[in-house]
């Protein structure tokens, strides 16, 4: 069982608190939508939880079975709409050098079956330049889903999916609510009921 605390989090850049006091406890099978206008502080929950920023105050942890993981980075995936990517590498490449990375098996036909599951199975060898938007979101999906990672963190996962893709997400979210933790950041607030607990930040 895993289970993610941010307890009395909070977060200042200069004199202005983006917020503060912020409390959650997220288990296994929880499917957090956190929304709220442009600057109210998604995409710095997300980054806190990820370890990418420090908290003004305030923690983050990450237990498994009661027991709190030393580097909760190793059991994250990742996805962000400006998440980098090599314009001159393919997506086979990216996925193996991820997995590589990670210390995750990197024969050729996981990773392939791994693409083909985001249906890039047919690109995977073309270079990402030649990808189209949808296809380069999908590609930071498959990044960030490879090694089935406890919690996985999406920044706006759907900026510049078309329906497709937008259902390929759904199937993407709901399959790691079977193992994990989700924190979906998004805009859209027809997507909330994609999750079973939100978060309003500036309300």
């Amino acid at each position: 069982m895993w289970r993610l605390e941010c307890a009395r989090l909070g977060k200042r850049f200069g004199e202005r608190w983006i917020f503060r006091g912020l409390e959650l406890a997220l288990e296994t099978g929880t499917v957090l939508i956190v929304r709220g206008a442009n600057g109210t502080g998604k995409t710095t929950l997300l980054r806190l939880i990820a370890g990418l920023l420090a908290p003004t105050e305030g923690t983050v942890v990450l237990r498994m079975n009661g027991k709190a993981v030393a580097d909760r980075r190793r059991y994250l995936g990742w996805c962000a709409a400006d998440g980098a990517l090599y314009r001159e590498l393919t997506g086979y490449e990216h996925l193996r050098w991820w997995a590589q990375v990670r210390g995750l098996p990197a024969e050729p036909d996981l990773l392939l079956a791994h693409l083909e599951r985001f249906e890039l199975g047919s690109r995977a060898h073309e270079r990402v330049r030649a990808y189209s938007a949808g296809m380069r979101q999908r590609l930071r999906l498959a990044i960030a889903t490879y090694g089935t990672p406890p919690v996985l963190l999406l920044d706006e996962a759907d900026a510049g999916l078309d329906v497709a893709g937008l259902n390929l997400l759904r199937r993407t979210i709901d399959e790691q609510a079977t193992c994990g933790i989700v924190c979906f950041a998004t805009n859209r607030a027809e997507l909330i009921g994609w999750g079973n607990l939100a978060l309003e930040l500036g309300a």
